[in-house]
């Protein structure tokens, strides 16, 4: 059984949780993408694998985050929490910096 990904919590970053946001509605709509919260599982909501890896790789350029495997997909990014501890832990540009 795979489990979420659980690093830094994710209030430490509210920079990057606003980039996951805003990155996620581009594929989910700006009004899903505001509205759920953190610990929401993105399955329960409808958002399949598809909407993730093209957000994800958004996310993996805007932060400087090597590739995640497709395996490990759903243990790092199954809801905003999860994928924002994930970036706030892994992430060499963290919004609002140049490279």
């Amino acid at each position: 059984m795979s489990h979420a990904y659980e690093g830094r919590p994710h209030t430490a970053a509210p920079g990057i949780e606003e980039l996951v946001r805003r990155t996620l509605a581009e594929r989910v709509g700006a009004e899903l993408a505001g509205a759920i919260s953190a610990e929401e599982k993105f399955s329960d909501l409808g958002i399949d694998s598809l909407d993730l890896v093209v957000t994800l790789a958004t996310l993996e350029r805007e932060c400087g985050v090597q590739r995640i495997a497709d395996g490990e997909l759903w243990d790092i990014a199954d809801s905003v929490g999860s994928l924002t501890a994930y970036l706030a832990e892994h992430a060499t540009v963290l919004p609002g910096e140049t490279r």
